[in-house]
């Protein structure tokens, strides 16, 4: 029977790194698709026009940002939901903090949605579609700061050793520098989507799973 298992247990973790990156790839693009909207005019009256100037981007940001979560949450539930050793403070802050960071991104997904589609061919009034921008925007700043906390409390769960510390700690001053994309330039805001992808993806092929043998220590 161990025959027959072990296989299987030896492939779950390459499906689930392979989840984790492609989640992590997806919502790179959707936050760079964000990133090139114009800006967010002030006044309520405009958002109607700035609502269809932007249409195709919104629209596949939004179709983007649904895949991107169900992959990554998935991926990342296998690959640290595997850890059997010791428990671990940051691990489960890091990972309390990512889920955040998704939830938020489906608050995201909803708010751009309701944008897009016109749902029963309901009109939405200027504030109303001031106040869903607003809130977009809103559950992206939330986001970023999850992806914040993530990447230095999970940059010790990793097997890149001092780099890979490094590397998180700039990664979380990045996002969050980019979690208010309404002050920062275009420029910026599509960097720090580039940076999602590639620490999304580093953290997946550095992250050691662990199947809880006896002469495992926790270590983190």
């Amino acid at each position: 029977m161990a025959q027959d298992t072990t296989p299987r247990q030896a492939a779950d973790p390459r499906v689930h790194r392979w989840l984790m990156i492609v989640g992590a790839l997806l919502t790179a693009v959707a936050l760079l698709l964000l990133s090139l909207l114009p800006s967010v005019p002030s006044e309520a009256v405009a958002m109607a026009a700035w609502v269809e100037r932007g249409y195709p981007l919104l629209s596949w940001s939004d179709e983007l940002l649904f895949f991107a979560v169900v992959c990554w949450g998935a991926g990342a539930r296998g690959l640290f939901g595997a850890r059997q050793a010791e428990p671990s403070v940051r691990v489960n802050v890091g990972v309390a903090a990512l889920a955040v960071a998704l939830v938020a991104l489906v608050v995201l997904l909803l708010a751009v949605g309701r944008l897009v589609y016109p749902v029963f061919e309901i009109q939405l009034s200027a504030e109303g579609l001031a106040l869903l921008v607003s809130s977009s925007f809103g559950a992206l700043h939330l986001a970023f700061l999850g992806f914040a906390v993530a990447a230095v409390a999970l940059s010790w769960s990793t097997r890149a050793g001092l780099a890979g510390r490094a590397g998180g700690i700039l990664a979380a001053a990045a996002f969050v520098v980019g979690s208010f994309p309404w002050l920062t330039p275009n420029w910026w805001n599509s960097l720090v989507a580039v940076l999602v992808a590639v620490w999304g993806v580093l953290l997946a092929l550095a992250t050691v799973t662990r199947t809880g043998s006896p002469g495992d220590k926790g270590g983190i």
